[in-house]
């Protein structure tokens, strides 16, 4: 935390919404390109040289999940009420599940229709100031691996879900078994043979799926609302969890990012940012990332999952030792690190603290990331879980549901409070030091530029109209937008600010 000496001033509050000669059009109306930059100032920044923060959610409504009850939808449609209220908390970005087997249902045919219902969903986060990730996603490497009818699993083992990511063309198997070691969908022979023919570019697969990507990506090409591209949710180890999958996985992305690139230059566009997984067993196994001497790509993010002191059986470090372990492995490849999946699922009055300190850490490292997930539904297979089984009666994520109904019960308080606490979405050169106050709405921060630019502040409309107090501050403007306010802040050289508004 600064020390606020007397000597800083008191910026006096310039305008309100739609007032002031240089007013900008509401927060989203304008986009530039974002880039990653390694080395000692590695970051997100966009065109201006500004460092960018993006934070906000997963939604997973053009996700193809497996259906184990015909009755129980797997997602919530798509729905543009939901990227207006991700606005109205502050968030500045979304990280968008795509499917595989959506894409490309059978070999060689892309699905036209499922590239304009993702058109649509770019389109309307753009609408509403949002940011887009394509995420693509796999769990557990599809809907196609579930342990058939009349199968026994035995006693030390129980029948597996499908769950979502490669069309039923791509999975195989070589006839291993379904079963799994009970409650983790990842230790199944049968999703490891997957992935290990996966690697193996076992007919073709793995290129079928690098030229689906860079059918994505040739759509997307020129789209400055685009953000980047998540290669690959959570990549398996395959058949040795032991020795883990480092030379598998690094060869696989010294072909698709490549890929990437040609597409994207084909397409007359530009080079945004790829977001690189380690193997989902990061950061408690071995041989969990790409070799840093394939990672070479200029414009790359590191972007890891992290749920710590949630699920306890996956991660069972602390939060700050995985951030901890986060930095240092982003250090390996002179890059930045952003969180794409953290969140907790259960008792938020009790976890509250957790998210808390998660939220410091966040500030703390001056980074971003989006919190699992905006909706599920009750047929979601992460509701589910085991075949023939029933959702609980309320599933919690950003938003409450209410099963069998499918029913939307609104977001949950606890959760709120804290993700939509004051940031910074975009400040001058770089960020230096950034901390913020969850119930008071309070934001605090250190920067330095080499030039006079411009800040861009959210502040959520609980704190009460901002004021704003720093040094190296040349003028400020407040912006009343849905949910809260736009703050935007003339800076030069080291600067320091400090937002704080009369609590309502």
């Amino acid at each position: 935390m600064l020390r606020w000496r007397k000597w800083f001033f008191w910026v006096g509050v310039l305008a309100l919404a739609g007032c002031g000669s240089d007013s900008e059009p509401t927060a989203g109306a304008v986009f530039l390109p974002l880039k990653a930059q390694r080395g000692a100032h590695a970051g997100v920044y966009d065109s201006e040289g500004r460092q960018v923060l993006l934070r906000g959610v997963n939604l997973n409504s053009l996700g193809d999940y497996y259906q184990d009850n015909p009755a129980l939808p797997t997602v919530f449609p798509l729905d543009e009420d939901d990227f207006r209220q991700m606005a109205a908390l502050g968030f500045n970005v979304v990280r968008l599940v795509l499917s595989w087997s959506a894409l490309e249902p059978q070999r060689g045919q892309r699905s036209a229709a499922y590239l304009e219902r993702i058109r649509e969903a770019v389109a309307l986060a753009k609408k509403h100031g949002l940011y887009v990730i394509l995420d693509m996603h796999q769990d557990a490497w599809g809907k196609y691996i579930a342990t058939p009818p009349g199968v026994d699993c035995g006693s030390t083992r129980e029948r597996a879900i499908g769950w979502d990511g490669a069309p039923a063309w791509a999975t195989i198997t070589d006839g291993r078994s379904t079963c799994r070691a009970p409650g983790f969908r990842e230790l199944s022979p049968a999703v490891a043979q997957a992935f290990e023919n996966f690697y193996a570019d076992r007919d073709g697969i793995q290129t079928a799926f690098i030229e689906t990507w860079a059918y994505l990506v040739r759509a997307f090409a020129q789209e400055v609302a685009v953000a980047g591209y998540d290669l690959f949710n959570e990549p398996h180890w395959g058949n040795n969890i032991i020795l883990g999958a480092t030379p598998k996985l690094s060869a696989f992305y010294a072909r698709l990012i490549p890929a990437i690139r040609a597409a994207e230059r084909a397409a007359g566009g530009f080079e945004h940012i790829v977001f690189f997984e380690p193997i989902i067993s990061w950061p408690v196994g071995n041989g969990t990332l790409p070799d840093p001497d394939v990672m070479t790509d200029p414009n790359l993010v590191f972007a890891p999952h992290n749920y710590a002191e949630s699920n306890l059986e996956a991660n069972p470090r602390s939060l700050e030792d995985v951030f901890a372990q986060a930095q240092a492995d982003a250090d390996l490849y002179g890059v930045t690190f952003w969180i794409g999946e953290y969140g907790w699922f259960s008792d938020p009055a009790g976890n509250k603290e957790k998210l808390e300190r998660y939220a410091e850490l966040e500030d703390r490292y001056r980074i971003g990331g989006a919190w699992w997930v905006w909706k599920q539904a009750c047929g979601d297979p992460h509701s589910i879980r085991i075949p023939g089984s029933s959702p609980p009666s309320v599933v919690i994520r950003l938003h409450y549901t209410g099963c069998p109904a499918n029913v939307n019960l609104g977001l949950v308080p606890e959760w709120v409070e804290v993700l939509s606490r004051p940031y910074p979405r975009a400040v001058p050169g770089r960020l230096v030091t950034l901390s913020s106050h969850v119930a008071r709405g309070e934001l605090v921060l250190e920067g330095e530029t080499p030039r006079p630019g411009r800040a861009e502040l959210w502040v959520p409309q609980r704190a009460g109209f901002p004021r704003v107090t720093g040094v190296g501050v040349r003028r400020a403007s407040v912006e009343t937008v849905p949910g809260g306010y736009r703050v935007l802040v003339e800076v030069e050289g080291r600067y320091q600010l400090r937002t704080y508004g009369a609590l309502r």
